[in-house]
């Protein structure tokens, strides 16, 4: 792979988008000392013996900053036009962006490059992605602002930070609040309060079938005063009421689900809890005694189950372990 040195080559002077986070600078910085720039980047002659970076700005710049001579290249003879396609295709690959920022790129393609992308389907196979997440995307930019500063980066966590929700409610929402204002006090107080997605859907149909309630009313009668539910299957509903299982661990809980609250567990409403505990735990750090709490298994088998019902056990993840006792059994006197 050529090498070039990097007093040769200039910034991207076409890029759209060249603010880069320190922190993400400085890590890349690092990783390049140790171990060098593992991937070219992309550029293009501009005479002169001088280039242009096309792609490739953040490994360009932490190269510098890492105080390398010269860097690996890729070179080609792009036109502006190119450059300028190339750029926003890259920045919507980006993990830290969210829907609607993805929108917006979307619309400058379709609006600079009508030719190239002259559908919605054709930009959305060069891109990689559903013609139906695209529309999505573009629906979103058309949302009031307020909306759109609640939406949540598409980092491929499951977990939506306080303060945002996932772009997909969003839009099921606004399918049927259609009043801007109203969508607005929906998003804000499913944000704000962390709504899970059955309850906020529980809470549209509400505003829709009463229209003269406020928002705030509504999600007072369908959250704070709707009982709290923890579904388990068949066989960990048997392990429940034997008294074996006495913990679970989910990946999302209901904010009010807090030590001291009664919860209904459920295939139907089976039994009552007492929470005793609630806290945040690594799979990494689940032992023999989790997994015994988690309805008698060993920690090999608790793993298996883990998978079954998540599709994988990724150590990393953090999950909520919720901690509870048998108060009684439907059903029993």
């Amino acid at each position: 792979m050529p090498e070039i040195e990097l007093k040769k080559i200039q910034p991207n002077r076409l890029n759209p988008r060249l603010e880069f986070s320190k922190s993400g600078l400085d890590e890349l910085a690092d990783s390049i000392r140790q171990v060098g720039v593992l991937e070219p980047i992309i550029v293009r002659p501009m005479g002169d013996g001088k280039y242009e970076v096309v792609v490739g700005e953040r490994r360009y710049r932490a190269a510098q900053q890492a105080g390398l001579n010269k860097i690996p290249v890729q070179v080609h003879d792009y036109s502006d036009e190119e450059v300028m396609e190339l750029n926003l295709v890259e920045n919507i690959q980006r993990e830290d962006l969210n829907a609607v920022e993805k929108g917006k790129i979307c619309r400058e393609l379709l609006d600079k490059f009508p030719e190239r992308f002259p559908s919605n389907n054709s930009l959305a196979e060069r891109l990689g992605y559903s013609e139906g997440a695209l529309n999505s995307w573009l629906k979103l930019i058309d949302m009031p602002t307020e909306v759109q500063q609640r939406i949540a980066p598409e980092t491929g966590q499951r977990a939506i930070p306080r303060g945002k929700v996932d772009y997909d409610t969003v839009i099921r929402i606004s399918r049927q609040v259609k009043e801007p204002n109203k969508l607005i006090d929906v998003i804000d107080h499913i944000a704000e309060h962390r709504i899970p997605r059955r309850i906020a859907t529980q809470v549209t149909k509400h505003i829709v079938n009463e229209p003269e309630k406020s928002v705030s009313q509504i999600f007072h009668e369908v959250v704070d005063e709707a009982p709290l539910y923890l579904p388990f299957s068949k066989q960990h509903a048997d392990s429940v009421v034997k008294g074996v299982k006495t913990q679970t661990s989910r990946k999302a809980k209901d904010p009010k689900l807090q030590p001291g609250a009664i919860v209904r567990a459920q295939i139907t409403h089976f039994a009552d809890l007492e929470v005793t505990d609630v806290y945040r735990k690594k799979l990494v750090d689940f032992d023999e005694e989790d997994a015994q709490r988690e309805g008698g298994y060993t920690l090999a088998e608790f793993k298996e189950v883990w998978k079954s019902l998540h599709g994988q056990w990724n150590p990393n993840e953090s999950v909520y372990v919720i901690r509870y006792r048998l108060m009684g059994v439907v059903g029993e006197d």
